[in-house]
C-alpha cells in the first residue's frame, strides 16, 4: 500500500485569529520533489478562512525545479508560482525534524 501524504499545515494554510490575511496565500498546493506530484493543497475562501482541498480540485501545473531540496515537499502560491515554504520529508511523507 503506498503512503498517504499530506495534511501539512503552516502559516501559508493558517486562518489568523485576526481575520487580516494580508500577505497570505489565496490557494497553495505542495508538491513532492522526488516525484512532482501534488500531494496536498489548500485554498482561502472570500472572508480569508483556509480550508484543505483535494489536489485535484486544484488546476495547476507543476514546473519541476532541479534546485529545489531533495527528498522534501515544496509549497507553491499558485498565484505566483513561487515555492513559499519546503521542508524535508522520510519515505511515508512525514516532515523530518
Amino acid at each position: 500500500m503506498e503512503p498517504i501524504i499530506g495534511g501539512y499545515e503552516g502559516w501559508w494554510n493558517s486562518t489568523p485569529v485576526s481575520g487580516d490575511t494580508t500577505g497570505l496565500p489565496d490557494e497553495t498546493v505542495a508538491v513532492r520533489t522526488d516525484t512532482g506530484e501534488i500531494v496536498d493543497a489548500s485554498t482561502r475562501n472570500a472572508s480569508g478562512q483556509a480550508e484543505a482541498v483535494h489536489p485535484d480540485d486544484v488546476e495547476y501545473a507543476v514546473v519541476t525545479d532541479p534546485a529545489w531540496p531533495k527528498q522534501s515537499v515544496v509549497i507553491i502560491d499558485t498565484e505566483t508560482s513561487e515555492v513559499i515554504e519546503s521542508f524535508p520529508i522520510d519515505s511515508t511523507g512525514e516532515p523530518i525534524a
